[in-house]
């Protein structure tokens, strides 16, 4: 099976016709979207609202000390909504963990894991992070991909992948819906705002983190799971797992790699997943501060 990338001197390199479809699901030619003459590089998405901005704050809102609200408090998922509906689709959303569900999981419609915590305007702004949502569900599930014949690549900005965790992780703290094994402050720092919402970007060292141990073998079901991060009495971050991944967003960072015993990249370039007649990259685009480097997973040995 010809392959669509190659190492070069230790650089990776994708090898894709220009008039091809771009591999961030734009359904646009890659030479007319992120096929650039150094490689992909994909646009973060704008998470701010629309400007000017209204100088008010709705005290239910969990951004109010933005100072940018409307006065319409809207129901927000604490995960994305079309993502919950897509999961729910085969036998129902399967839900446990959350302090409210005793005993083991449950069967629960989307719209339980949801409250009104943000005023319309800024759950507006964040509507546009769900739309990468069930696109990375998919890049990330293997089920049934192993002598499939199949080769796959897939395009993110992980700037968007750590606004959308750190949205997820906002949504928690702020509704309480954590089980914390320690008491730990959940406030919203409002600098982790400023970042959701776009008014400045993650600090160096602060962002995505993925496991790197080769002996190490990431664990989980076809859907998700979640984990809080608590460091020094408060939250600071999360470990999502999207089907066998945990994808970490730490708020503190990892300055020697290492979290819970384990190796860990900052913002990796891509995972690149081989198998029987299959092979994948999830390719991440990144400005500014990133370790890159590839990611390997071999499912047949998994």
């Amino acid at each position: 099976m010809n392959t669509f990338r190659s190492v070069i001197n230790g650089q990776v390199i994708f090898s894709i016709p220009p008039d091809s479809l771009c591999p961030c699901g734009s359904q646009k030619f890659a030479s007319n979207c992120c096929l650039t003459i150094s490689g992909f590089r994909k646009i973060q998405t704008s998470t701010s609202p629309s400007y000017p901005k209204t100088g008010k704050s709705l005290k239910s809102c969990y951004a109010s000390c933005l100072a940018d609200c409307d006065s319409i408090l809207s129901r927000e998922h604490y995960i994305s909504e079309t993502l919950l509906h897509y999961l729910s689709q085969d036998n129902g959303l399967k839900v446990v963990g959350f302090p409210w569900i005793k005993g083991k999981e449950q069967v629960l419609s989307p719209n339980a894991l949801a409250s009104k915590m943000l005023c319309g305007r800024h759950n507006s702004a964040l509507s546009k992070l769900d739309d990468i949502s069930i696109r990375l569900f998919q890049a990330f599930d293997e089920e049934g991909k192993a002598g499939s014949g199949r080769q796959l690549i897939y395009l993110f900005s992980g700037h968007d992948l750590e606004r959308w965790l750190l949205k997820i992780l906002c949504g928690i703290a702020h509704s309480k819906n954590i089980v914390l094994k320690t008491e730990a402050d959940l406030s919203i720092p409002e600098y982790w705002l400023r970042i959701l919402f776009g008014e400045e970007e993650f600090p160096d060292g602060q962002g995505l983190y993925v496991c790197i141990s080769r002996e190490h073998i990431m664990e989980g079901p076809r859907g998700l799971q979640l984990r809080t991060i608590t460091g020094k009495g408060r939250l600071s971050g999360i470990g999502v797992w999207i089907c066998p991944y945990e994808l970490i967003l730490s708020m503190s960072g990892f300055h020697s790699r290492i979290f819970d015993g384990r190796k860990v990249v900052y913002r990796p370039l891509e995972f690149h997943v081989t198998g029987s007649g299959f092979e994948k990259s999830i390719i991440f685009s990144w400005d500014g501060s990133a370790d890159l480097g590839t990611i390997s997973f071999n499912i047949d040995k998994q």
